[in-house]
C-alpha cells in the first residue's frame, strides 16, 4: 500500500514481516541508555515536537510522545525529514501496551521499532523487537521482506505489560549495529541511500490495532 497522499513521511501496510526464531543473540545486561551521551542533533520528548515529524489519523503527536496505530495485521512507519541517517546514532525509547494479551509476541501484538535506510516508500529498513523478547533487522523491497539479521531472542529486552525499551540503531555508509537498552545485539551491512535517508520509528498492530507511545527519539552524530 503506497504512502496516504498528502503524507510522504508515513507508510502504511497492510501485511508485515513474520520470522522463525533463531540462535540467541545476546544475554548480557547492559546499562539502560542510549549511546550518545551529549550534544544531541535532536532530543525529542514532544512537548514541543520537532516540525520535521508528521502527524495524520494513525500517527499522532501528543504530550505523552508520538502515538503510533498500525492497521490490523499490517504496519506503520514515519520519519523526520529534518536528520538523515548517514554517520548517525538514532536512539527511540517505547513503551509496550499497558495491558497485553497471552501469549504476547509478533503474531498477537507486533513488532516495534526503528526504520532507517530509507530510499522511498519501497525500499527501506527496520530493526524491531517484538514483546516476547526477539530481535530482528529487516528491508522492506519491492514488496518483499528480506531479513538482514535473523530473528533472535536476547534478555536484553524487556517484556511484560509496560515495560519500556530503547532501541537504537547507529550508522555509518552501508554499515550499521542494533542495540537494545544498551547491549549490542548485532552488526550489519546494507545498501544506505545517499546521505543517510531519513530516520524514524516503525510499528505494527495484530489482529486488534496496537497502540504503541514513542516517548522520546534522540539523535547524535557518530564521533569522526
Amino acid at each position: 500500500m503506497a504512502s496516504p497522499q498528502g503524507w510522504p513521511e508515513i507508510g502504511v501496510r497492510t501485511s508485515f514481516f513474520l520470522g522463525a526464531v533463531a540462535v540467541l543473540l545476546a544475554t548480557s545486561g547492559a546499562a539502560f541508555a542510549c549511546l550518545g551521551k551529549s550534544d544531541p542533533a535532536l532530543d525529542d520528548n514532544f512537548s514541543q515536537p520537532d516540525p520535521g515529524w508528521p502527524n495524520a489519523e494513525n500517527v499522532q503527536l501528543t504530550p505523552q510522545g508520538l502515538v503510533v496505530k498500525p492497521p490490523v495485521n499490517g504496519s506503520t512507519w514515519a520519519v523526520n525529514s529534518n536528520y538523515a541517517m548517514d554517520g548517525s546514532d538514532l536512539c527511540v525509547t517505547v513503551a509496550l501496551p499497558a495491558v497485553l494479551p497471552s501469549p504476547a509476541n509478533e503474531d498477537t501484538v507486533g513488532d516495534v521499532g526503528i526504520v532507517f535506510w530509507r530510499r522511498d516508500n519501497d525500499n527501506y529498513y527496520m530493526a524491531a523487537i517484538s514483546p516476547d523478547g526477539i530481535a530482528v533487522v529487516s528491508r522492506y523491497l519491492g514488496g518483499q521482506w528480506l531479513t538482514i539479521v535473523n530473528p533472535n531472542h536476547s534478555d536484553a529486552i524487556k517484556t511484560g505489560a509496560g515495560a519500556v525499551n530503547e532501541i537504537e540503531v547507529t550508522a555509518r555508509g552501508n554499515a550499521g549495529s542494533f542495540y537494545v537498552n544498551g547491549t549490542k545485539l548485532a552488526d550489519f551491512h546494507g545498501q544506505a541511500p545517499p546521505g543517510g535517508g531519513p530516520p524514524g520509528v516503525y510499528a505494527e498492530s495484530g489482529p486488534g490495532v496496537t497502540n504503541w507511545v514513542f516517548s522520546r527519539v534522540q539523535i547524535y552524530s557518530l564521533p569522526q
